[in-house]
């Protein structure tokens, strides 16, 4: 793979992964999902070998939903 194909898979993957976000705070916006639950367990999901960068993706992915969550709140909604 070269530069260029590893741009494309990163954006692809970035792409994806905000498509999740607003996915689960839509959800949790509507009381269709328990987003804090859906953090912890994205926290809290086994490490597997070989797969650090998708447990430290994870990671950031609950970082995010949560974050938003507490921007939600700080404005009201």
């Amino acid at each position: 793979m070269d530069t260029a194909d590893f741009d494309e898979l990163a954006g692809r993957l970035e792409g994806v992964s905000r498509a999740v976000l607003h996915i689960a705070a839509a959800l949790e916006i509507k009381g269709i999902i328990d987003g804090p639950q859906l953090s912890q367990a994205w926290r809290s999901a086994l490490p597997l070998p070989g797969f650090d960068v998708a447990g430290r993706t994870l990671q950031e992915l609950a970082l995010a939903l949560d974050d938003a969550r507490s921007q939600r709140q700080a404005l009201g909604a």
